[in-house]
């Protein structure tokens, strides 16, 4: 990951850290990633500061805050991913279906997650633009096409490339697959970095996947 390293994680994700966490860490950073230079032009062009630092930990803690709420709602899209949405929920959140990627056209419950994820993450970007002075109408338009472009990598990576793993398997362990995806590893209770009860989790619970600690035939 680029924008987000291991102590931030720790300080935002809660425990226990599941595939679910590891969807959030990669989709903020994603996010981050897109924003980065766009924050420099925007600042350039309309004379404003926008703190990236800050919109990195509100990310980070809204968008945790909006999974923390799916995870606890018993009958929200994580439950029965694959089950079908009631039209008026779409309409509800005023979607027009035709302008997300392909993949997420398909009503069920996974992709209107994914969707929902998505306007989340615009509007806490078109609230934040509009608190750093950009016009509304601007930043709700940018923040709007910020939310496709994060669709469109969920649908790269997590659709394609993963087959929704994070979300099918969301209450699963994913410490050690966070870990695998960071430049530089998180704490690890088997090395006596952090203690086991911090995470919640035994030590069973950890299978190292870093590449480099794998070995041919492991």
């Amino acid at each position: 990951m680029k924008y987000i390293n291991g102590k931030e994680l720790l300080m935002f994700l809660e425990p226990p850290i599941t595939r679910l966490s590891v969807f959030e860490a990669e989709t903020v950073d994603a996010a981050l990633i897109m924003c980065a230079e766009a924050f420099k032009k925007l600042e350039t062009e309309f004379q404003v500061t926008i703190d990236f630092a800050t919109f990195k930990y509100q990310l980070l803690k809204t968008m945790g805050e909006f999974l923390r709420a799916c995870r606890e709602n018993e009958h929200e899209c994580l439950q029965q991913p694959r089950a079908h949405i009631a039209q008026e929920r779409y309409e509800a959140l005023a979607i027009d279906i035709a302008q997300w990627p392909k993949h997420l056209q398909k009503n069920n419950a996974e992709n209107f997650f994914i969707i929902e994820y998505c306007l989340c993450y615009a509007n806490i970007l078109s609230r934040y633009l509009m608190d750093s002075g950009l016009p509304k109408e601007f930043s709700c338009r940018l923040a709007n096409d910020a939310a496709i472009k994060l669709a469109q990598w969920c649908d790269e990576n997590c659709v394609k490339k993963c087959a929704y793993e994070c979300i099918r398997r969301s209450s699963s362990n994913g410490y050690c697959t966070l870990c695998s995806f960071m430049i530089q590893p998180m704490a690890c209770p088997k090395k006596q970095e952090i203690p086991y009860a911090r995470l919640q989790l035994e030590e069973d619970d950890l299978q190292c996947m870093r590449p480099e600690n794998l070995t041919l035939g492991s």
